[in-house]
């Protein structure tokens, strides 16, 4: 960005410094003080912008800077899910299978939350950790991951109107309750 303000300064110099130069027909422009004021009027409307676009490039850089520091900090965040120990009915519709035993419980605010197995195993179908991204008080996005660590997205649960710890997706019910 330095380049840019430092090369667009030699421009304006180039600019101003450029007086009696031949017009589009040949002939001799007049070298009258008028065209040079013109010139160095826009010189002095152009230098506090470059100045100031520096400054704001300036800030910009050490806001990234501190967000890269950060971003490598190993302190844990304030914000970091608090697991907690959960007991899960995790059911299988195509599949017709059920897992019924403890998981481990992370909520992400706002009433989302993951799910997954203390030990690492799947609960049904190879699904080793349900996601719900809720939406709204009764609707969530519900995504499942698998053994390898890839993320499907399973589509829309709806929060069951029989039992408010079930969220329902057309293929799976993930019902969490707190021991």
């Amino acid at each position: 960005m330095c380049k840019k303000n430092i090369t667009g300064l030699f421009a304006i110099l180039a600019l101003t410094g450029c007086g009696g130069a031949e017009d589009a027909g040949g002939e001799a422009a007049p070298d009258n003080m008028s065209n040079q004021a013109s010139l160095n009027t826009d010189v002095s409307t152009t230098m506090p912008e470059l100045a100031q676009s520096a400054e704001t490039n300036a800030a910009e850089t050490d806001q990234k800077k501190d967000v890269e520091i950060a971003d490598k900090s190993t302190a844990p965040s304030k914000a970091a899910p608090s697991v907690k120990t959960a007991d899960c009915k995790i059911t299988s519709i195509p599949g017709d299978t059920q897992f019924k035993g403890d998981c481990e419980f992370m909520p992400h605010g706002g009433g989302s939350f993951t799910v997954k197995r203390s030990n690492g195993q799947s609960f049904v179908d190879g699904i080793t950790a349900f996601v719900a991204e809720l939406d709204s008080k009764t609707a969530a996005g519900l995504s499942a991951r698998d053994a390898n660590g890839d993320l499907t997205y399973l589509g829309v649960a709806e929060k069951s109107p029989v039992d408010g710890a079930c969220w329902e997706s057309e293929n799976h019910s993930v019902c969490v309750y707190a021991k």
